[in-house]
């Protein structure tokens, strides 16, 4: 039986849903976001089209005033949002603040209809290079916003990748670049799969946050 599809997705966010770290053969990036597209038509065998508005840098501000307001007009099914690892990499990172965004994001995607995806930020200050008074601040941080996004998405009843559950999401060096925070091709692939998994509710996402072979 031909399962319901996502016609129309559009990515938010960062980074990581901008591609850094998947760079495609054309020399341009791939990222998850274009992977689970093409997971989400494989398997209800409709098309799925992705428009990506993520950019690198963007923190929730800036997809505030710079993403959210192209949404309405693209009409989306399905609507990803990554976000909050430049938030807490500010010099002063507000918790109260982030919630308030994050809420604002999060209540104009849920009224469009779409299915929204969200994710946890990975707990990645014990591997990234900082110094030794950094990563006690780092780690509270990263808890700090991921409490936040698990908070705000079960309030707008949106779908979170918890990646504190995944302990390799943060630890292994084969899903990395050597950044240490933004995934490779395999990461990206691994991503899209476990996103793939919370649509579907086929058991655990996490089972594909580990290694995966090298394959495009």
């Amino acid at each position: 039986m031909r399962r319901p599809g996502w016609p129309r997705f559009v990515a938010l966010g960062d980074s990581l849903t901008a591609g850094r770290g998947d760079l495609g053969p054309d020399g341009r990036h791939i990222g998850w976001a274009r992977r689970l597209a093409g997971l989400l038509s494989e398997r209800t065998l409709a098309r799925c089209e992705l428009t990506n508005l993520a950019v690198d840098g963007a923190d929730v501000a800036g997809v505030l005033d710079r993403q959210l307001p192209r949404v309405a007009g693209l009409r989306p099914d399905l609507i990803s949002l990554t976000v909050g690892m430049n938030d807490v990499r500010l010099r002063e990172f507000s918790p109260d603040a982030f919630t308030a965004g994050l809420g604002k994001l999060l209540a104009a995607l849920a009224a469009t209809g779409a299915t929204v995806l969200t994710c946890t930020l990975p707990d990645v200050s014990a591997v990234v290079e900082l110094p030794a008074e950094y990563v006690v601040i780092a780690q509270r941080r990263l808890r700090q916003a991921s409490d936040i996004i698990r908070n705000q998405s079960a309030r707008y009843k949106t779908l979170c990748l918890d990646t504190w559950a995944m302990p390799d999401a943060a630890t292994d060096p084969a899903l990395f670049t050597s950044d240490r925070l933004h995934p490779n091709a395999q990461g990206h692939r691994a991503l899209a799969a476990a996103f793939a998994d919370l649509l579907f509710g086929d058991g655990e996402a996490s089972r594909h946050l580990a290694p995966l072979p090298a394959a495009d």
